[in-house]
């Protein structure tokens, strides 16, 4: 700076001090010319006697600065004594007696509200410095200069400081009159732009007393807001402080914020009241200090005390110092303007003899050349720059001080450009670019520099009435009643112990108590709607329980973030169905073990042929043979069914080790088999709603779900739906099934879905689901300040150990059931599994027994014949026995035909074959569940519930009837009663009058509509009273007087009609602001003022027991027309009001009733009364390129007309706009041109009789009096004025007459009146108020009664105007809000989300509801902020142009939902994308950044994979988000098989493993009764047989059984078990593959503690809010790593944290889905998962695209097209990576497993080959080393080839030979291979017999490898 402010001051005021000493002596003139200023200060006051003494020196400074001036103001001082008639009498005083060129003053608002209408009518400036009241500025008077500050200056000043500190609501408390209210409305909206809610208004009138401010403020006290606003004069508003702080509201916690009028003059006060301003904030205009006015305040002083020197602590304040400098600039102008015409030109008086003295009042010469003057002036004053702009001080600086006690700091500034600064000097490119206040330390109250949170919960002992469900799932909420007292004793579950943790947690306490929505019989109160809307209702102040968070519930209510799961699934049973596939049994193994294998089994036929072809005849025969058999015997053992012998010993060890192998390959090939069907083989029965819609099969849902709605809108038949109560009638309706009356599916959510398969797993499984939600979240009101802070408490314990341990305590107890997932799960098989097999098993064996039983007494009946009768049963069963033990001969085994027995046997074999078949057929078929007919049954009964209809309540008579029977019983009354004295009368009156006229004055503007129905409805309701009451004994006798519209001409026309007509009341004055000042005037002279179209609120703030307000309050109107706005659910209103006091003393309150509906008000549309069409064209201009499109128009009928009218002609009336009129409009509508589609609120009047009379009387008689008027029609200020005239007349009657005259004024100010000052007192006013109040009647209006001196409030009807024509679309009353029905009773006002109106037309003449707000379409774009970043790509992807380096385009998964969903928008929204990037392609910042970049206004919305996280939502806000929530750890998997020497033992239960045991048993002990006789191999010693028998049945088990079967019936009871035991053993080995399958795979790291622990490296995604997670986490910053892309990410776990990898990974679930996508089988997540609300998109706080994108987010999420998106993005790998979910993955074995098994086969087989070939060359060694020398090596070794090709006939095998007939009789038991001749190839035969190719050559005998019974049981087993 080149020089402080000061300096330069000094410097000027130097040189023009040097300018007027050397010019001004020289030319200074001889005379001066004395100009009169008046001064009207109430001079008992401390700004009076401030401001009267900074006047009289700065005209002494003026003037010794400028002596050389023509001009000198000579002031002319009244007193206005803070009264405003003495103001306003003052002022007239000034202006018509001394004539006075200008008035500085008055000192209030209210005061100076008339004076400045005195002055604009005599042309008179009018300048205060103290009149802060913005409502001034409305009356335009270009002869009223304000200066001062507006009070609306410091509205800003003070929102900013309430948005810097962050407080959530605030409540101004100001004075009940025009000073206090008018500020109000510019207040609120400032609040609300900054989403601070005001909840309340604290009206205290300026008279009240300390016990009225008490009660106030412990109103106060008890609500939750602790934020306050005091805006008062300084002497109520020091008073309120006082009060606070000795009631306890100084205290800590508490905010107390001054506005100016109170910090400018606090210094002025006693001790006491300076000593309870311990904290406070306070807000005032700066004034910069300098050498000049520190000089001047000591000079102040000392004039200050000579002249009041009782006054000891009085203090300057910028008050005086604008006193001082509008003295300085009144004298500037004058002395320009200069005295050629300060004269004053008379009035043309014509009214009356007697005059009032204010239609006398001159008007002046000098005043418009003046007030140019005055515009002029510009100069540096004491207050700084001094200069009028739109005739007041231009906006300025306010310094913020903070108050303790009798000190003050300087705390911060405000300034229009930078908002709140702490330094005024300093630059503040961001009034809010960071969360901290822009101000200095404060101290605020109770001693404490702790930021005050802005509301508390009440500590009174109040308790929360928290709102639970009593009928749901007992796991999340139940209630425990007590049975004695039928009331809840205790509340338990899930939700309540979350609430209570987080309420646990919250910062402050909270009383609360929970309350059941119950009926006093436990039952459900109604549907979770309707517990909803209790707390919309006020009927709980919040509601907990398992609560979905739905978007139409959010409309009324707000939710907390939600506190589990999110979504709605399809729950069904699931059946087994496994993949068919050709080629699915090569799966299991890998190529290459398929080819070792292959490969070993020739190896070891080729080994097994070296052993044993020399000295075993069934590997002999020509080479082809040799080869066949070779091969046919390595492969036969892969089912075991090798039958030919193995003699060498050598072959036997190679074989045993070789079947080893072979049975660990076949089993490990089932268990890789059983393993790769088990995943995923169990699929759900159904699969999509659409099935259950074509089968209209039933869907189950919860009792009082929303699901219901789904389901209906989904097109399902109310029929369709079954409803359960509990998760057992969930089950049984499952077990029923849909044929049986039960169900096919159910519709639930996800926590119930848990629940539910966490108690019966393995049965069901969800399909995916369709419809999201946002979980279960807690309820509380709109606007409630608790949601944000137990929101972020939810987020606190979900994040910690606490959500796990309630978990686990609710929903984990079980134990038996530790998965819910029933794909994956395995049960141990038990005995029911298998009892079926067993049944066929017994059935087989006691047949056959029985067989053979009776066959044997049949064989050896002639025995039992034989018997003499003597002979003992004992003797008889010893034979039997005997013969039963013995051979039987006759059986052919013991025949030598052996190859009839092959042949026998083959056929037997043929036979069994088919018979197997057919039993496996008969089995299965056993085995087939029966069909069952469907039944058909009542789909759903409503008993429960009450269809009766109920019958509206009748009215005991119409208002019609009632009317007209109360017309009729009063016409009686006259008829019998008072006819005669009527004759009476009417004979006196013939002949003298005995009635007393009383003088009724009416005051209204003749020429307006309002004026002319009231004069013709006044006359009327005279000429009816008197008519019906002829023997009263006064008459109203009206004096008419023509307010001409005027303030003034009403004012005069009052001082008239009391002064000189000694009026006993006044009717009128029609408007509001002529109300205004007359009812003062009422209020002196005590004569009543009856307004019957005078509705301001305002009116009633002034507190006059004489003014009767003869209409409906215009306040009563701003609750119905609050509820239309609410019931349309419109999220913005703007008001358009006229700029006066009518207009906006409704706003406050206005605002205040649409902000309680969560209704924004983002302008307000002030309208001059007498502005132009362009001046409103240009406002309506404005609005229409702001977004709101619903109005709210309040203004007088005559401009409110123009509006609309101009409104239609520029297109604001077309679709999509929505218009409202308050009733000042509504009830003259018919009188102007025509409206279209608009809503219009008025009062109710009833049709009657009587009312439709009366409006064809005062049709008749208004044109008689007014025929140049033709559109008139009666309306309700017409009836008011009926009524009104006629109460009265009643009050008069009964005042009486004695006391009818006036207490005349003792005048003694001057010789001269100014009119005022000489009114009267009305000795009858006192008495006729009093009767007044007391007067009840029934109206034509309705019911008339005064309550407060007003109308009570009564019902007002919704009219829908349209064209000419209205229709009554409803009705508002206090009782029940908004109806359609009067009669009709309405539970709650706002029960659903459906107006309760009947059909509206809207603009445009259609019927769509507008929507209430549209983005303006002239062709601004959102600009929409996305993430730039180099991986998860397919979240978010720009798209660059190589070329000019900016983006191309922008892709994404996130881009497609946004997309998207702004398709789906019901109105065009353009946007455009910017990426959050520098100018090479970097990323800006990271998320936080961008999402701070929406809250400095740079980008509209963000949209990319942005997280709602709490911290971010106290600055924008959020849509619902579109992604599953929560935050998970990713690590590596493991191969973790359980190691357990008895889990063999698992597969099967103890009883079926005791019944296998004793069926083998008892299979052997079958077998042995029906073979021992017949089965050579079944003969021997006892010991021998029993071993034999248990030997044969226990082989079965590996299919290993040698022994012969003869007897036919024996071969089908083995048959049969072979199959029973083929099933075993398939079920042992898939129950324990799959056992064992189920979590093999676990993951490396279990627990965060560990990596904690380890100190292990993690990693997390760059820029990600999870970095703060894991540092709050106690993770070092040297743990964490970082990573973009999925890439990185697997390449960190491939590192591992010891290789500066990682260990683990924390990330959100939508990231790691798309990772396990790419790299599934090798990760998987572990709990716990850290709760977030998933991703959403980012908009201001505020804004109304929010409610809008979030209910299209949840119809793309529940439609076909999410799955799309998802596929598009997230589904490309799926060929290859069917599930990701890698701990019940299946993977084919591969020749890594098993090359041990493969070592030691080969090691056995070289083993047995070397022995072999060194005892072969032992036994040979002499012919090896012959003597003969000669013999080449060649020839040795073909010599050894020929000896190893010889047999070996030293051999067992070959030592005895039975030689066999093959023509010997035919047998059906084949021959064993020992007996075989060694000569013939037996295994030809054997080959050619399981060819099934028959032979005829006699001499071979046929030796099968193995039974042909064996063979077929194998093969058709297998």
């Amino acid at each position: 700076m080149r020089g402080s402010p000061t300096t330069r001051s000094d410097f000027n005021l130097f040189i023009i001090s040097c300018f007027f000493i050397n010019v001004g002596v020289a030319a200074q003139p001889r005379n001066t010319v004395p100009v009169n200023v008046g001064v009207v200060l109430d001079m008992d006051s401390l700004v009076g006697k401030i401001g009267m003494s900074c006047i009289d020196i700065a005209l002494s400074d003026f003037y010794a600065a400028n002596p050389h001036y023509e001009t000198r103001l000579v002031l002319h001082t009244m007193d206005s004594m803070g009264d405003v008639v003495v103001a306003a009498t003052a002022a007239v005083d000034l202006i018509r007696n001394e004539a006075v060129q200008a008035i500085i003053g008055p000192r209030s608002s209210m005061q100076a509200n008339f004076v400045i209408s005195l002055g604009n009518k005599s042309q008179v400036p009018i300048v205060s410095f103290s009149a802060t009241s913005p409502s001034l500025t409305s009356l335009l008077s270009p002869y009223f200069f304000r200066a001062a500050q507006s009070d609306l200056s410091q509205v800003k000043a003070i929102s900013a400081i309430v948005q810097a500190f962050g407080w959530p609501e605030a409540v101004p408390i100001y004075v009940d009159n025009q000073f206090g209210e008018t500020l109000i409305p510019f207040l609120t909206a400032a609040l609300q732009e900054h989403n601070t809610r005001v909840p309340y208004l604290s009206l205290i009138p300026e008279s009240a007393t300390d016990d009225r401010i008490a009660k106030e403020l412990y109103k106060l006290m008890n609500m939750e807001t602790r934020v306050f606003i005091v805006h008062a004069a300084s002497t109520l508003g020091l008073r309120i402080l006082a009060k606070a702080e000795e009631i306890g509201m100084m205290s800590e916690g508490y905010a107390w914020i001054m506005t100016d009028s109170m910090t400018t003059m606090w210094r002025s006060f006693d001790s006491l009241a300076i000593d309870s301003l311990q904290g406070v904030l306070g807000v005032r205009p700066y004034v910069l200090k300098s050498k000049q006015l520190e000089n001047f305040v000591v000079r102040w002083k000392r004039n200050f005390q000579r002249d009041n020197p009782s006054v000891s602590n009085a203090e300057m304040n910028v008050f005086g110092l604008w006193a001082y400098d509008a003295t300085f600039a009144l004298a500037m102008a004058v002395e320009k303007v200069g005295t050629a015409n300060l004269s004053f030109n008379e009035p043309n008086i014509s009214s009356r003899g007697v005059l009032t003295g204010l239609e006398t009042l001159g008007v002046s010469g000098n005043g418009p050349r003046l007030i140019q003057e005055l515009s002029n002036i510009t100069f540096k004053g004491l207050s700084g720059d001094f200069h009028f702009v739109n005739n007041q001080l231009e906006e300025s600086v306010f310094e913020i001080v903070n108050i303790n006690g009798n000190g003050e700091r300087r705390v911060g500034f405000w300034t229009p450009q930078s908002g709140l600064v702490r330094d005024l000097y300093s630059t503040n490119t961001s009034a809010v670019s960071n969360s901290k206040p822009k101000l200095g330390p404060i101290i605020w109250p109770g001693d404490t520099n702790l930021v005050p949170k802005g509301w508390k919960i009440p500590t009174d002992g109040k308790k929360l009435k928290i709102g639970v469900p009593v009928d749901g799932f007992i796991e999340f909420v139940q209630v425990i009643w007590d049975s004695n007292s039928n009331k809840a004793k205790s509340f338990q579950g899930y939700s309540i112990d979350i609430f209570e943790a987080v309420m646990a947690k919250m910062p402050y306490p909270v009383l609360f108590e929970f309350v059941p929505f119950a009926t006093p019989d436990r039952k459900a109160l109604g549907s979770y709607n309707d517990l909803v809307a209790q707390v919309y209702n006020k009927n709980y102040d919040a509601v907990v329980g398992d609560i979905s968070i739905v978007a139409n519930r959010s409309l009324i209510v707000d939710f907390t973030l939600p506190y589990t799961e999110s979504g709605v699934s399809l729950l069904v049973p699931i059946t087994d169905k496994r993949k068919k596939n050709a080629w699915v049994f090569l799966e299991p193994l890998t190529s290459d073990l398929w080819v070792t294998t292959g490969c070993f089994f020739v190896f070891i036929g080729f080994v097994v042929w070296i052993l044993e072809h020399r000295i075993n005849t069934d590997f002999r025969g020509p080479p082809a043979h040799q080869v066949g058999t070779s091969f046919w015997f390595s492969f036969s053992t892969m089912m075991f069914a090798h039958r030919e012998k193995v003699v060498s010993n050598s072959a036997r060890f190679v074989v045993i080790i070789w079947c080893f192998v072979v049975l660990i390959l076949t089993q490990s090939y089932t268990a890789s088999l059983t393993s790769l069907l088990t995943v995923e083989q169990l699929q759900p029965t159904v699969t999509d709603l659409n099935e259950l819609l074509k089968r209209r099969e039933s869907i189950g849902l919860y009792n009082g779900s929303f699901v219901e709605g789904i389901l209906l809108g989904l097109k399902f038949d109310k029929s369709q739906l079954k409803y359960y109560g509990s998760l057992e009638e969930l089950h049984e309706l499952f077990v029923k099934g849909n044929a049986n009356g039960g169900i096919s599916a159910a519709l639930e959510e996800i926590p119930y879905i848990n629940l539910f398969l966490s108690k019966y797993c393995g049965k069901f499984t969800t399909v995916e689901s369709r419809f999201k939600t946002n979980g279960f979240g807690f309820v509380f009101p709109k606007g409630s300040p608790l949601v944000a802070d137990i929101s972020r408490g939810i987020l606190n314990v979900t994040q910690g150990d606490e959500m796990e341990r309630i978990q686990n305590k609710w929903f984990k107890g079980d134990g038996t059931c530790p998965d819910v997932n029933p794909v994956v799960s395995s049960n141990t098989l038990g005995l029911e599994s298998f009892w079926g097999l067993f049944l066929i098993a017994g059935v087989a064996s006691i047949s056959a027994l029985v067989v053979f039983a009776a066959m044997f007494l049949y064989e050896q009946r002639h025995v039992l014949l034989q018997f003499p009768p003597e002979t003992s049963m004992r003797m008889k069963v010893g034979i039997m026995s005997k013969i039963f033990d013995q051979k039987d001969l006759s059986c052919h085994t013991f025949k030598n035909d052996e190859l009839r027995e092959a042949s026998s046997h083959y056929s037997v074999h043929s036979k069994i074959v088919e018979g197997s078949s057919s039993s496996s057929t008969i089995s299965q078929n056993q085995t087939d569940s029966p069909d069952i007919t469907p039944s058909f049954v009542e789909a759903f009964l409503f008993g429960g519930k009450n269809t009766r209809q109920k019958n509206s309540s009748k009215m005991r008579g119409s208002p019609t009837i009632r009317t007209t029977f109360s017309l009729f019983i009063t016409l009686c009354l006259f008829i019998n009663v008072w006819l005669p004295v009527g004759v009476v009368v009417a004979q006196s009156q013939n002949t003298t009058s005995t009635t007393v006229p009383v003088n009724v004055g009416v005051v209204l503007d003749m020429d307006s509509m309002v004026g002319k129905i009231g004069m013709s409805c006044i006359s009327m309701a005279l000429s009816d009273f008197y008519a019906a009451h002829p023997h009263y004994k006064t008459r109203l006798v009206l004096d008419i007087n023509d307010s001409k519209d005027n303030v003034v001409a009403a004012a005069a026309a009052a001082v008239d009609l009391i002064r000189n007509g000694e009026v006993q009341a006044i009717i009128g004055p029609r408007s509001s602001m002529q109300a205004d000042f007359v009812i003062s005037l009422g209020n002196k002279s005590q004569v009543p003022i009856i307004s019957f179209s005078a509705t301001s609120p305002s009116l009633t703030s002034l507190h006059s027991p004489y003014f009767f307000q003869a209409a409906q309050n215009g306040l009563f109107q701003v609750k119905a027309i609050s509820s239309i706005v609410d019931a349309f659910g419109w999220p913005q209103a703007v008001p358009i009001y006229v700029d006066n006091q009518f207009g906006e003393t409704l706003i406050p309150f206005l605002t205040a009733a649409l902000q309680e509906i969560n209704t924004r008000v983002p302008y307000l549309s002030v309208i001059s009364e007498s502005a132009t069409d362009d001046r409103i064209a240009e406002e309506l201009y404005k609005l229409m390129n702001m977004e709101t499109r619903v109005f709210i128009v309040h203004a007088a009928s005559s401009l409110g007309f123009r509006i609309l009218a101009k409104a239609e002609e520029i297109g604001m009336m077309s679709e999509g706009y929505a218009w409202i009129m308050t009733d000042s409009m509504t009830s003259m509508w018919r009188s102007f041109d025509s409206l279209q589609g608009v809503l219009g609120v008025r009062p109710y009047v009833s049709n009657s009789k009587q009312l439709e009379n009366f409006a064809v009387r005062w049709k008749r008689k208004f044109q008689r009096d007014n025929p140049g008027v033709s559109n008139a029609e009666m309306n309700v200020f017409g009836l008011w004025a009926y009524d009104a005239t006629f109460a009265l007349a009643m009050a008069v009657e009964k005042a009486g007459t004695a006391n009818l005259s006036f207490y005349k004024p003792n005048i003694s100010r001057r010789g001269v009146s100014t009119g005022l000052e000489t009114l009267g007192v009305s000795r009858n006013g006192p008495r006729l108020i009093q009767e007044l109040s007391n007067i009840t009647f029934r109206g034509l209006s309705g019911d008339f009664h005064f309550v407060n001196n007003q109308l009570e409030e009564s019902v007002f009807e919704i009219v829908n105007i349209n064209g000419n024509g209205e229709r009554r679309v409803g009705f508002w009353t206090p009782q029940s809000g908004l109806v359609r029905d009067l009669y009709s009773k309405n539970t709650g006002a706002n029960s659903n989300s459906k107006p309760k109106l009947g059909p509206v037309i809207w603009p445009g003449d259609t019927n769509l509801v507008p929507k209430g707000w549209k983005i303006p379409t002239d062709g601004k774009k959102l600009i929409i902020g996305v993430p730039v970043k180099d991986g998860f790509t397919e979240f978010v992807e720009v798209i660059w142009d190589s070329n000019s380096n900016t983006s191309k385009s922008v892709r994404g998964y996130c881009i497609d939902v946004f997309d998207a969903v702004m398709a789906r928008m019901p109105y065009p929204v353009a946007y455009k994308y910017v990426p959050f990037a520098t100018p090479d392609r970097q990323p800006s910042g990271s998320y936080n950044d961008l999402v701070d970049q929406v809250y400095y206004g740079n980008y509209d919305a963000v949209v990319g994979d942005t997280t709602i996280v709490a911290n971010r939502s106290i600055y924008v806000d959020f849509t619902l988000p579109y992604t599953e929530s929560g935050v998970s750890m990713l690590v590596p998997i493991r191969e973790n098989r359980k190691k357990n020497a008895w889990v063999f033992l698992q597969p099967l239960t103890s009883d079926l493993w005791i019944t296998s045991g004793c069926f083998f048993v008892f299979i052997g002990f079958t077998v042995w009764i029906l073979e021992h006789r017949i089965n050579k191999d079944f003969r021997g010693p006892p010991a021998h047989q029993i071993g034999t028998s248990f030997w044969f049945s226990f082989s079965t088990m590996v299919f290993a059984h040698r022994e012969k079967v003869v007897s036919n019936l024996a071969r089908f009871v083995v048959i049969i078990w072979c199959f029973v035991v083929l099933i075993l053993i398939q079920s042992y080995t898939a129950s324990l593959t799959s056992l064992l399958t189920v979590e093999k795979l676990q993951p490396t790291v279990t627990d965060i503690n560990v990596l904690l622990k380890r100190r292990e490296s993690v990693g997390f995604l760059s820029g990600s809010f999870v970095e703060g997670m894991l540092l709050g986490m106690k993770f070092d910053k040297s743990q964490l790593k970082e990573y973009s892309s999925p890439e990185e990410l697997h390449s960190l776990f491939v590192k591992g944290s010891a290789n500066g990898g990682i260990s683990a990974a924390f990330d959100e679930i939508p990231y790691i889905k798309l990772f396990l996508a790419k790299y599934c089988s090798k990760y998987t997540t572990v709990e716990p998962t850290f709760k977030t609300a998933g991703f959403g998109f980012v908009f201001p706080k505020g804004s109304p695209l929010v409610a809008d994108i979030s209910r299209e987010i949840l119809n793309v999420t529940q439609g076909d097209q999410m799955e799309k998106i998802q596929n598009k993005w997230f589904k490309n790998d799926e060929a290859t990576c069917l599930d990701s979910n890698t701990s019940v993955s299946s993977n084919s074995l591969g020749l890594d497993c098993f090359w041990g098994l493969f070592l030691i086969a080969g090691v056995a087989s070289m083993s047995a080959l070397i022995v072999f070939a060194a005892m072969f060359l032992y036994e040979q060694r002499h012919a090896l080393f012959e003597p003969s020398s000669e013999t080449s090596i060649w020839r040795r070794v073909r010599f050894m080839s020929r000896i190893f090709d010889e047999k070996d006939m030293s051999c067992h095998t070959f030592r005895k030979h039975e030689p066999k007939d093959a023509s010997s009789s035919n047998t059906n038991c084949p021959p064993s291979p020992s007996s075989m001749s060694n000569q013939t190839d037996s295994s030809d035969y054997a080959f050619i017999v399981e060819l099934g190719s028959n032979t005829s050559s006699s001499n071979v005998s046929p030796s099968p490898s193995r039974s042909s019974i064996e063979l077929a049981n194998y093969n058709h087993g297998g």
